[in-house]
């Protein structure tokens, strides 16, 4: 009885507001949150209409995960979702601690995993695996991106672990198209002979494509682009400090970095994906997206505003090869604070973009992994 009352309650919750659970996952929503802006720019199979799967449900029972993944799959092929991004974390206590390690209630099982990317797969989705280092005690300025551990062979050991784990994973899937050799880890960019030998020893075991997912504000520092086959890099960098701003201030926001960006990328003949972007549905959504708190009051409005001046900024942009919006996973609804586009405007502008570019895409097939 408990496992069914469980069961229950997290597939109400993930619904989120009564309209969603009276529709169902896969229903249309309204296109008037996107109905007035410019047409997007046609894109072939390759481009990448992404969204990140957080793989987060508390509840042990496998049956229960799975029909909690498979109703947000479905919700985000039926926006036009075409890859799916899987993050998996390793866990250790400290930037200064001496390595990493799997991690109960943080590493997801390989055998879900492994589900999750067939379920992706049984839908025509592609598959972006990312592996991520989740430091666990963090201060402000303290984070991934400020590494130091004491010793470094240890810990290119164990994360050389980490990364060819799901190296061969992801091979055996059949369905990983493309692989993420890590996750903006600044502090440790510099080690290019480590991340050279690390980069060949996953093409050894993974034949995808592979990628970095770099930090918006390092992306041109990284030193080893050269040996990748896509530049990955989030996008979270401030908008506008702004309250509550319009939508042509939010637009501005993005043309000095965009510039430099798209003028680093021309100059070098490169593509770049957005490896993670989002906005929280919260007051400082626009100044601080990055900033994973929840506001304390829901602000959907300018979540909304936020993505039609991404979409205003980058759906005609050529050198952007795709993008993944952080994240599905969440309550959803005019209630949630949180990052996901579920049961809220933003989730229109994401379906106009993604339907409305495709150039004769159908299911995806082998030739596409």
């Amino acid at each position: 009885m408990r496992g069914w009352a469980l069961a229950s309650l997290a597939l109400m919750a993930l619904c989120g507001p009564p309209a969603c659970r009276a529709r169902g996952p896969a229903a249309a929503l309204t296109t008037s949150p996107a109905a007035d802006l410019p047409d997007p720019m046609p894109r072939p199979d390759g481009f990448r209409r992404g969204a990140s799967l957080g793989l987060f449900v508390s509840d042990p029972e496998p049956a229960v995960q799975q029909r909690i993944y498979s109703m947000l799959l479905d919700e985000m092929a039926a926006t036009g979702v075409t890859d799916v991004e899987l993050v998996v974390r390793y866990g250790q206590q400290t930037v200064d601690s001496p390595g990493l390690a799997r991690r109960a209630g943080l590493t997801p099982d390989d055998a879900l995993l492994a589900t999750v990317i067939g379920a992706a797969r049984a839908r025509g989705m592609r598959v972006f695996l990312l592996p991520i280092v989740h430091v666990e005690e963090r201060a402000m300025g303290v984070w991934r991106g400020t590494l130091a551990p004491p010793d470094l062979e240890r810990w290119w050991a164990d994360y050389r672990a980490f990364v060819l784990h799901y190296a061969r994973l992801a091979e055996a899937s059949g369905a990983v198209g493309l692989f993420s050799v890590g996750s903006e880890l600044l502090s440790l960019e510099g080690e290019v002979p480590r991340w050279r030998a690390l980069i060949a020893d996953v093409r050894a075991v993974y034949h995808g494509q592979l990628t970095y997912s770099a930090n918006w504000d390092h992306y041109a520092q990284v030193p080893f682009w050269d040996a990748l086959d896509v530049v990955g890099l989030t996008a979270y960098h401030e908008l506008t400090p702004i309250a509550d701003p319009d939508e042509a201030a939010l637009v501005a926001g993005w043309r000095s970095w965009a510039e430099a960006l798209i003028a680093w990328a021309d100059a070098r003949d490169l593509r770049f994906v957005f490896t993670e972007i989002g906005y929280p549905s919260s007051a400082h959504g626009a100044a601080r997206p990055w900033d994973h708190r929840e506001g304390e009051h829901p602000a959907l409005d300018l979540q909304l505003r936020c993505y039609r001046a991404l979409y205003r900024a980058w759906h005609a942009e050529p050198r952007l090869a795709g993008l993944y919006v952080w994240n599905w996973f969440g309550f959803g609804g005019a209630d949630d604070r949180g990052y996901t586009p579920r049961g809220k405007p933003a989730r229109a502008v994401l379906a106009r973009w993604f339907e409305d570019s495709r150039v004769g895409i159908g299911v995806l097939g082998e030739a596409s992994r």
